[in-house]
């Protein structure tokens, strides 16, 4: 299980801290204390078991944040980042669904995130 808090550390000297606020078998959901009711920043994480044929079972497990901000107009709009691990219980090792991880977050460097941000491929 994860801590009670978590806190990700974002650009330059920013950081935001992430307080449980439930858990279950296959669910948990953090929000920031600090964040406006208007516009909550949230953090959840869930496990889920998909059927993959031949392949047999495949974990899935979703990571998540969410961050709504207000305008002067008090229209509010959702920002979301996440990422989905996917592994085959039966093929796929730990070693190399680690290997993969640490290659995402290689590749989602700030230069590849504005390329990303401007739809180039």
């Amino acid at each position: 299980m994860l801590s009670e808090t978590n806190t990700l550390a974002g650009d330059a000297s920013s950081s935001t801290t992430y307080a449980r606020r439930y858990v279950n078998e296959t669910k948990g959901l953090y929000s920031d204390a600090s964040a406006p009711l208007g516009s909550p920043k949230t953090l959840s994480v869930s496990h889920s078991q998909v059927n993959r044929g031949a392949a047999g079972v495949a974990d899935r497990h979703l990571v998540r944040l969410d961050r709504t901000e207000v305008n002067a107009s008090g229209v509010a709009a959702t920002a979301s980042v996440y990422v989905v691990l996917e592994v085959p219980r039966s093929i796929v090792t730990e070693a190399q669904t680690l290997d993969m991880v640490t290659q995402l977050k290689n590749f989602l460097s700030s230069a590849n995130l504005d390329k990303i941000l401007n739809n180039e491929s």
